[in-house]
């Protein structure tokens, strides 16, 4: 039997964040310029969900909640996990949650640069993240206050669990 109390708090969780890059154009642009991630209209996402899911099955419903500027879609899955699914139709999860989502998206960048990172290994990750530069002044202040207002997770190591948990299962 499907939990849709549980579906109804997963996206109203994943709206939130929405709601709040919405509300920032600054954060939205970071988003967008640094980290490949963009909101689209829900009606955009859904064709473009569409389209990448042409011939494919799927075992559960995915609700997609951004893109990137190659034409790939950000999903949360029924169960609350975010899914990446490319534009040539590779698909895989990277997070257990929105909140860790925004936490990997925001520590990282772009996702779609760590898929040959080893996950089994701390030191690699860590030196993957050395090359990442950091947010200009510009944004470090309105970076600071979405991390700090989401609740997100800034500490790599932390972060580095959270995205191998993600991708793990």
């Amino acid at each position: 039997m499907k939990n849709t109390d549980n579906e109804v708090f997963v996206k109203e969780n994943v709206q939130e964040f929405i709601d709040r890059i919405k509300s920032d154009s600054h954060i939205a642009h970071y988003l967008s310029a640094e980290c490949d991630f963009d909101i689209e209209d829900s009606e955009q996402l859904e064709d473009d969900l569409a389209f990448l899911l042409e011939g494919a099955r799927c075992g559960m419903k995915l609700t997609p909640f951004g893109c990137d500027g190659c034409g790939g879609v950000y999903v949360l899955a029924e169960d609350g996990r975010v899914g990446y699914i490319d534009s040539e139709g590779s698909a895989g999860f990277a997070a257990m949650s929105a909140r860790d989502f925004f936490s990997i998206l925001l520590c990282c960048r772009m996702l779609s640069d760590w898929s040959d990172v080893d996950f089994d290994s701390l030191d690699e990750f860590m030196e993957c993240l050395e090359d990442k530069s950091t947010p200009s002044n510009n944004y470090k202040e309105r970076i600071a206050k979405f991390v700090s207002d989401c609740g997100l997770e800034t500490e790599p190591e932390k972060v580095y669990e959270l995205f191998r948990k993600g991708v793990s299962l």
